[in-house]
């Protein structure tokens, strides 16, 4: 597989030579201590969610004013619906009738069970190209983990002496 990469700006698109991408399916995985920490270790509790029907003025509002990057959105039980992320409400500018979060998220929740490890999550975050997890338990959203949550773990636990 290659990838090029395109780079805008005032002069237009600038378009670098693909560069070759490995295969992921062909690659293995080491384990490492990071597939034996629990993902409840490093995972955000502490979550602002939204309802489907939640407008973008308000999302927007509350992002802002939470400094989030994104929101899970869910049903009134609790299950994750999906994801709405900065980029989503950037593309809602662009679509002003859209008015409503069911509108503009990402209408697939990916999501992890609570008994996950930080391998886990890494590993899915990288395969998917994102950065949130959802984790769940018994279907309801119990957290969510960052690539910064895994990077702040990754540094907490260098093996380096203290």
């Amino acid at each position: 597989m290659t990838r090029t990469v395109r780079i805008h700006g005032a002069r237009g698109i600038v378009e670098r030579a693909p560069t070759v991408v490995p295969d992921r399916s062909t690659v293995q995985r080491t384990r490492t201590v990071a597939d034996t920490v629990p993902i409840t270790e490093i995972m955000s509790r502490d979550l602002v969610c939204a309802f489907a029907d939640l407008g973008c003025d308000r999302v927007i509002e509350i992002m802002m004013r939470e400094r989030l990057g994104c929101m899970p959105v869910i049903d009134d039980d609790g299950h994750p619906l999906g994801m709405v992320t900065k980029l989503d409400l950037v593309e809602h500018l662009a679509r002003p009738h859209a008015c409503a979060v069911a509108d503009v998220m990402m209408p697939l929740a990916i999501t992890l069970d609570d008994d996950a490890t930080v391998g886990h999550a890494a590993a899915l975050m990288a395969a998917e190209d994102m950065h949130h997890v959802m984790i769940v338990a018994e279907g309801r959203l119990v957290g969510v983990v960052s690539t910064m949550d895994v990077t702040r773990w990754l540094a907490n636990n260098d093996g380096m002496p203290r």
